[in-house]
Order: structure tokens, then C-alpha cells, then sequence
């Protein structure tokens, strides 16, 4: 589990609920944009390295390991 802390700023003065209801709202939808985002590069970034981890060490040709596994048979 990742555990990720968030520093917001919200403004000093809210004249009413609407206006901070909108305002939190709209805090909240940067927050997931940035976490979507940061997770999203981290998921990529453990994709490739589990495709690279496929390569043949031999060849450098991506093969899947029941292939390679095969051709060798």
C-alpha cells in the first residue's frame, strides 16, 4: 500500500456554503487529475520493467517465456 500525504490551500475567507462547497469540489478534482497521473507513470514504469524482465538475454528479443521455453524443447 502507497501511502501519499496532501498539503491544500484554501482560501481565508469563504462568503457562503456554495462558495465552499465549489471551491472544495474543485480542490478535489486536482487532487485525483495528480493522483490519476502520478499512479498511471508508476503503472507504466512497472509495466516496462516486467516486459524488459521478458527480454532473452541471449538474442534481446522480446519473447514471451513459454516461447522461449518451447523453442528450446
Amino acid at each position: 500500500m502507497t501511502e501519499i500525504q496532501i498539503t491544500v490551500q484554501l482560501p481565508d475567507q469563504v462568503e457562503s456554503m456554495e462558495q465552499l462547497e465549489a471551491v472544495i469540489d474543485a480542490k478535489g478534482q486536482q487532487i485525483k487529475q495528480q493522483l490519476f497521473e502520478h499512479q498511471l507513470a508508476s503503472l507504466i514504469q512497472r509495466q516496462k520493467a516486467a516486459a524488459e524482465d521478458v527480454v532473452c538475454p541471449e538474442c534481446k528479443k522480446k519473447e514471451p517465456s513459454s516461447k522461449v521455453i518451447n523453442s528450446v524443447n
